[in-house]
């Protein structure tokens, strides 16, 4: 399951994406996705981080707190949190690819196949006052001229 609102409705599918937009949103999640897998060298930063020179309780308390913030999974952790938005970007991007592959199978299917076949002919149509010059020029069954 992808992403939920605060409803719990799965994101990914609580939106339509133009089909003629998808190659373009695609390329915006894999930009957002190459900038969420860069986080993790912050994270890292911030995991390595050891208490300084000062050897006093507030200095090694921030120091595990830093570390706690970074890698501890029971508070939701800048770690777990990295990898939860990488994944949500991977999945989202990999579903647009599908949409847009299905999109394009479907376009693909239903194009007219090319045909090198001369046009039929067709009787030309004949309007009103076509019809009406014809008949003038016709005698009527009584003998009388049609005008």
């Amino acid at each position: 399951m992808g992403p939920v609102d605060s409803r719990g409705m799965d994101v990914a599918d609580a939106y339509e994406l133009d089909p003629e937009k998808l190659p373009q949103a695609i390329a915006d999640l894999e930009e957002a996705y190459l900038a969420a897998q860069s986080l993790r060298n912050r994270v890292s930063r911030l995991m390595e981080i050891r208490p300084g020179n000062g050897s006093d309780e507030v200095s090694i308390n921030a120091a595990v707190q830093l570390n706690r913030i970074a890698i501890d999974e029971s508070i939701g952790s800048l770690a777990k949190t990295q990898r939860e938005l990488v994944d949500a970007i991977g999945e989202t991007r990999d579903k647009f690819k599908r949409m847009l592959a299905d999109y394009l199978h479907l376009e693909d299917v239903n194009q007219l196949p090319d045909y090198d076949l001369p046009a039929a002919e067709l009787p030309q149509v004949v309007d009103y006052w076509e019809r009406q010059a014809e008949r003038n020029g016709q005698r009527s069954p009584g003998g009388a001229t049609a005008i």
